[in-house]
């Protein structure tokens, strides 16, 4: 259940991405999503890290 639901979040975060920053985005429209959510799983990985 949580892996479902950890997909349809990153799935979520990365529509948001692609649709509402796309002037920030515009050299790299096609990985704009898989960048987004990348960056995300990374923050959220040093803050458990971190204590």
């Amino acid at each position: 259940m949580a892996g479902t639901t950890a997909v349809a979040a990153g799935a979520i975060l990365a529509m948001l991405a692609d649709t509402m920053m796309p002037e920030a985005t515009a050299g790299a429209h096609d990985l704009t999503g898989l960048i987004t959510v990348a960056g995300f799983l990374a923050a959220f990985m040093l803050t458990k890290l971190g204590g």
